[in-house]
C-alpha cells in the first residue's frame, strides 16, 4: 500500500515536468510553443525571460504562469523558474491514468540535478488524489520525493487518496 502511494506520488511529480519519459509518448515528437505578453532574451547573461499570461504548450502538457526565466544559452539551460499566482500545469500521461493538474506560486526546474522543486501552496491532483504542501522536491537522479520541510517552516504535508484507486 505505501509503494502504491509513492508511485502515485511520484508519478504525479514527474508529469509536472514536461519530459517525453512522462509525458504521452506522443508529446516527445510535438514542438514546444511559448505565448506571452514580452520576451526578453539578455544573450550576454544567458536569461530568457517571459513575461504576462505565458502559456507553454507541448502535446497534451499546459503550462501557465505570469513570469517564466530560462537561465543557460540556447541549445543548452542550467535552471528554469516559474512564477505566477498561481503556477499552474496540466498533463495527460499514457495509458489510461488520468489528467494530473497542479500549481504553485512557484515552480524550479535544475536541469544538471534532475530537481524539480514546487514551492508555496503546491498542490496535485490525479484522478480523486490529492496531495498538498508549502514545498514538493522531486530528485529525478535518485529517486527521492521530499514533501514538506521542517527547517524551512513548510506546512505540514496532506495526502488524500480515494479509495480503489
Amino acid at each position: 500500500m505505501k509503494s502504491t502511494k509513492l508511485n502515485i506520488l511520484i508519478t504525479l511529480v514527474l508529469i509536472t515536468f514536461a519530459s517525453p519519459i512522462w509525458a504521452l509518448s506522443s508529446d516527445k515528437s510535438k514542438a514546444v510553443e511559448v505565448e506571452a505578453d514580452s520576451f526578453n532574451l539578455d544573450d550576454a547573461k544567458k536569461v530568457t525571460v517571459y513575461s504576462g499570461n505565458v502559456i507553454i504548450t507541448q502535446g497534451s502538457m499546459e503550462i501557465l504562469a505570469d513570469k517564466v526565466t530560462i537561465y543557460g544559452s540556447s541549445g543548452s539551460t542550467d535552471k528554469v523558474i516559474a512564477i505566477g499566482n498561481p503556477v499552474k500545469f496540466k498533463q495527460q500521461p499514457d495509458g489510461d491514468q488520468g489528467l494530473i493538474r497542479g500549481k504553485a506560486q512557484r515552480f524550479e526546474y535544475l536541469v544538471s540535478k534532475d530537481t524539480l522543486i514546487l514551492l508555496n501552496k503546491a498542490t496535485l491532483w490525479q484522478s480523486g488524489n490529492t496531495f498538498e504542501s508549502d514545498r514538493i522536491v522531486y530528485d529525478s537522479k535518485r529517486s527521492i520525493v521530499k514533501a514538506g520541510d521542517k527547517k524551512s517552516g513548510s506546512k505540514r504535508v496532506k495526502i488524500t487518496l480515494e479509495p480503489g484507486r
